[in-house]
């Protein structure tokens, strides 16, 4: 009960600081869009068009919470939890679609270089700079914990350090009108945004594909039961590890033993269980126990 209780306050914590972003990064867009456009400032233009897939992608996240929250039924039987690793993987595709148009334009920018009001580009980009930070702080919190979370804050923090790159770009450019770099650092914010989309979007494939999760060695964990004594395991087989979301690890397995000891088969179960938990941290488990004799049909094989 304490544990549904916790989870429960940080999904109403989350929706909280999600809801508070949203209104500070939509401020920082408009503010991003009329300055861009009115200084010239392809990086400042182009943060604008970061700070709007925040926006989006911060949506999404809240609304993905909402929808995670619904109970299971009979239709979805592990209930809604993966709306949001859906909604992580959209964000980080549309996050590289931007920053692929970024570098489009920038291309654009280097052949026909233009004149930037640097003054106006300052002050919006510590307008961007200090509405980021506290949505970056506001998530810091929980990014670790919730796949989803994180990558909103990825994409705060990114737009974060994109807007110090174009306050220090902007000083410069004050004292010398070095425009170029205000296209070099645009290309350089979507290289980066890129390389740390990929993370999340590598993870988010992952769980869809039910893969082992990361940290879970599946030869050690077969090891560690076959090699336990009180456990009296023959065989193993049809051995799955996946996750549902991250933190939720399910363990799937037809475990083989003598038939004389299936009178046991709670205890042994108990056992199994035991040592997942203990020793992996797995809490959740579909256990088959078989006899050797057993002929299971390997034509439904996973």
């Amino acid at each position: 009960m304490h544990e549904h209780n916790h989870k429960f306050n940080n999904n109403q914590s989350n929706e909280k600081k999600l809801l508070i972003s949203i209104f500070i990064n939509l401020t920082i867009t408009i503010a991003e869009i009329i300055g861009g456009i009115i200084s010239g400032s392809l990086a400042l233009l182009s943060d604008s068009f970061h700070n709007l897939s925040d926006v989006f992608a911060l949506l999404i996240s809240y609304f993905a919470i909402l929808i995670g929250k619904k109970e299971k039924d009979s239709k979805k039987s592990f209930g809604y939890k993966r709306a949001e690793i859906i909604a992580a993987l959209f964000n980080v595709i549309v996050l590289i679609i931007i920053c692929g148009y970024i570098v489009y334009e920038a291309i654009k920018r280097i052949k026909n270089p233009e004149s930037i009001n640097t003054n106006l580009m300052l002050i919006i980009a510590f307008i961007g700079f200090a509405g980021n930070g506290i949505s970056v702080l506001l998530l810091f919190k929980n990014s670790n914990a919730n796949i989803n979370i994180k990558s909103a804050f990825l994409h705060l923090l990114a737009d974060t350090i994109s807007s110090v790159a174009v306050i220090i770009v902007a000083i410069i450019m004050l004292f010398k009108p070095i425009y170029i770099l205000d296209t070099i650092l645009s290309v350089l914010i979507a290289l980066y945004i890129i390389k740390e989309s990929f993370s999340i979007l590598i993870q988010s494939l992952n769980i869809l594909m039910q893969a082992t999760p990361p940290g879970y060695d599946y030869e050690k964990i077969k090891k560690c039961l076959l090699n336990d004594t009180t456990l009296k395991i023959k065989n193993m087989h049809h051995l799955h590890i996946w996750e549902i979301t991250p933190g939720q690890t399910v363990f799937d397995a037809h475990i083989v033993i003598n038939k004389n000891e299936l009178v046991n088969a709670d205890e042994i179960i108990y056992n199994i269980n035991n040592i997942l938990l203990k020793e992996f941290n797995i809490c959740h488990s579909t256990i088959q126990l078989e006899s050797e004799n057993f002929n299971h049909c390997t034509s439904c094989d996973l």
